[in-house]
């Protein structure tokens, strides 16, 4: 009974949030309950609906009406909240938007018809107003992709620990791996990548992170792996360090790109970079919340260094994010050229934001103003930038103040001299499906950069982007 128990547990908390049967279903229930609370012969109704010379009719005018004038009200304020005052420091997009505002349609309907039904129609009627807001909040979470599952949703470890078997010591490099796969006689190996979770000892810094979350490519876990190329990636605020595995599923594009290329891929290390979900560190380090910054450049690559089979610091190492994460990416891949010769950032802010700037220069950088301009990401790059760095930023369609980010960022980079890609993601906004498809394009330009393919990706075989041009002029930022 309680192996059933727990397989029926496992089961459940891994059903799929944002695709697949279950917000389907949710979907198809709101309809159907919709369906049936329309006026019809029979309607038992109360209250001024029953009054009316024509109640029936009057009843789904009023439903109606409350329900467009619902779904008006909540595009235009969300469209205020996220555009106009921009009060989440990112547009929603125009998809949020509408689900937003569809979802609240659906509640003004259930209420409407909550007070004017009697009997087992008011019943149906308290499933629609609960199913609206199931339905919102599913909706909302499928277009960015944030949480896979119920068990992501409530912070259950997702990836097993990492065991020292797993892990063995380079003593080759790639090229040596690739004449090897010629010939046929590549040590074993399995089929895909794994993903783990490690704690990142703080060493330097006394930073206090959550468990990091790596990638091992299959190359990584023969008994004689070469030295392979590293991505550090960082989640958004608020955020986790496995959500680059759990909502971008980005071990599939990596077992993906290994497969075609015998086993080889670069090896992805998702650190924390705000030591609780909640918290915003600016990736400095500040009295605030400790130095997340000394965490991030030294502690992370000082361990993965010392730990994992991997190339040297500097031109085979990339720092990458979204969102917040993206923001510290644009500022720590300059900053720390040494260590990280590219950057990938989707959806990153013109700066890091929590409060106005003149609370961030008093309360996290002890009123020092030079030290809180350092780490805005176009100031970094002129200050501290190199111009054999690569830099990439992607955005989405919806997302048009990252655009704007990103173009002036992107144009810091240019007057450096780096090689700067710019990307927008059709069809997405500030979200993980953005993410995805960007960094699937930063994989194959990272792999190539690092010979770890022969092959220069193409952009036209990556559907759902498009070049971003950086020589419009931007305005408000």
């Amino acid at each position: 009974m309680k192996q059933l128990w727990a397989h029926i547990s496992t089961w459940f908390l891994e059903v799929p949030l944002n695709k697949g049967v279950f917000p389907q279903a949710v979907a198809g229930l709101a309809l159907l309950l919709l369906v049936v609370l329309l006026p019809y012969s029979a309607t038992k109704m109360k209250g001024w609906a029953a009054k009316r010379k024509h109640p029936r009719a009057s009843l789904l005018l009023m439903q109606l009406l409350v329900a467009a004038g619902l779904y008006g009200i909540g595009f235009g304020l969300t469209y205020l909240l996220s555009n106009v005052w921009v009060v989440f420091g990112v547009e929603l997009g125009l998809l949020v938007i509408r689900k937003v505002a569809l979802a609240l349609a659906l509640l003004g309907f259930s209420i409407i018809s909550l007070v004017s039904y009697r009997g087992w129609r008011k019943v149906v009627s308290v499933f629609l107003l609960i199913v609206s807001l199931l339905y919102g909040t599913l909706g909302v979470n499928a277009i960015y992709g944030q949480y896979p599952t119920l068990k992501s949703l409530l912070g259950y470890r997702s990836f097993p620990w990492l065991s020292s078997s797993e892990v063995h010591q380079a003593d080759r490099t790639v090229a040596q791996w690739q004449k090897q796969a010629e010939k046929g006689t590549l040590p074993a190996m399995p089929a895909k990548g794994i993903v783990r979770t490690v704690v990142i000892p703080a060493s330097q810094s006394g930073f206090v992170a959550r468990p990091a979350t790596i990638y091992l490519p299959p190359a990584a876990l023969s008994k004689h792996p070469p030295k392979l190329p590293v991505m550090i990636v960082l989640a958004g605020q608020p955020g986790s360090p496995d959500r680059f595995f759990l909502a971008g599923d980005y071990q599939a594009y990596l077992n993906a790109f290994a497969a075609r290329h015998h086993g080889l891929a670069p090896i992805v290390v998702s650190p924390d970079q705000l030591g609780a979900s909640s918290h915003n560190t600016l990736c400095s380090d500040t009295p605030v919340y400790g130095k997340a910054e000394t965490y991030i450049s030294k502690d992370v690559p000082a361990w993965i260094s010392s730990t994992l089979p991997v190339e040297h610091p500097g031109k085979s190492w990339l720092i990458g994010g979204f969102s917040m994460g993206g923001t510290c990416a644009t500022h720590l891949g300059p900053r720390y050229h040494d260590t990280f010769g590219n950057v990938i950032s989707v959806g990153g802010e013109i700066h890091e934001t929590d409060g106005s700037e003149q609370e961030m220069i008093s309360g996290f950088y002890r009123g020092d103003r030079e030290a809180y301009e350092d780490h805005i990401p176009a100031r970094a790059i002129e200050k501290y930038g190199r111009s054999w760095q690569t830099f990439l930023f992607g955005d989405g369609q919806y997302d048009q103040i990252g655009q704007k980010n990103a173009k002036a960022i992107a144009k810091a980079a240019l007057r450096k001299g780096m090689r700067v890609k710019a990307f927008v993601a059709d069809g997405s906004g500030h979200d993980w499906h953005t993410v995805q498809a960007v960094f699937d394009y930063g994989l194959h330009q990272f792999c190539w950069d690092q010979g770890l393919t022969s092959q220069e990706p193409n952009l036209k075989d990556f559907k759902k982007l498009s070049p971003l041009a950086l020589d419009e002029p931007e305005t408000g930022l």
